[in-house]
């Protein structure tokens, strides 16, 4: 190698050197800074950020809303909940012995809450579950309700919709959600508003439960029209 070459090489390694401790200068010095000091500073999570699930409670009432119908297990892709339940002498109703949630083995995918008919469960924004022992990651009962404090509130009193008055589209995406609620959550999206009176095609698992809740829906909607009708007569 000569001197030429050597000096060559030794040029463009300075230029590397001096090249890459300028870009750190300057994002050091001009550009904000996007990292937080965990976990003295912790940074907050988007809307849709998925936690660990947890319990809700009515605080009108105090209860737990969960009635162990067992459709979060029967959901559950990973079979990480386990539920057990005796049946009250009295009320005959079920009462939850065991809910637990293996977090180890949880992969977050939210079919539990969409699954649970009585707005039982909800995805939190807790993600610190780091244990040393696997075992700890077993969440139960009570401290799914304990997290869910947070995520609760005092239901209103009344009764409950009958599925016969659900509008037979809701079903597409198991919800109780009306058409207003959808263009909420579009417009949230920021996807164009849908056109009036949206329906979308149905999965072919739903088409049955929809086309029987509309033909229960149609006589109902026709007395209550013949009534209307009768009403306006003097």
């Amino acid at each position: 190698m000569g001197v030429t070459s050597f000096l060559g090489e030794a040029w463009e390694a300075g230029k590397s050197i001096v090249t890459g401790l300028g870009i750190t200068f300057r994002e050091m010095m001009f550009r904000p800074a996007i990292t937080v000091f965990y976990p003295e500073q912790k940074d907050e999570v988007p809307p849709w950020f998925r936690g660990i699930p947890v319990q809700k409670t009515d605080l009108r009432t105090g209860e737990y809303k969960c009635t162990s119908c067992m459709q979060c297990a029967q959901a559950c892709p990973v079979n990480v909940i386990t539920i057990e339940w005796h049946q009250d002498p009295e009320t005959k109703k079920k009462v939850v012995d065991r809910f637990a949630i293996d977090m180890s083995r949880c992969m977050l995918c939210n079919f539990c809450v969409e699954a649970c008919p009585f707005d039982s469960l909800v995805m939190s924004y807790d993600y610190e579950l780091c244990k040393v022992n696997p075992e700890n990651l077993v969440f139960e009962f009570e401290d799914l309700l304990r997290l869910g404090l947070k995520y609760s509130k005092a239901e209103e009193p009344g009764p409950k919709a009958v599925r016969s008055e659900v509008p037979p589209w809701v079903f597409h995406g198991l919800t109780n959600a009306t058409e207003d609620d959808i263009q909420d959550v579009h417009g949230y999206l920021g996807r164009p508003p849908l056109p009036k009176g949206y329906e979308p095609e149905l999965k072919p698992q739903f088409r049955k439960q929809a086309a029987e809740a509309g033909s229960e829906a149609a006589p109902a909607a026709e007395a209550g029209k013949k009534d209307g009708e009768g009403a306006g007569q003097p």
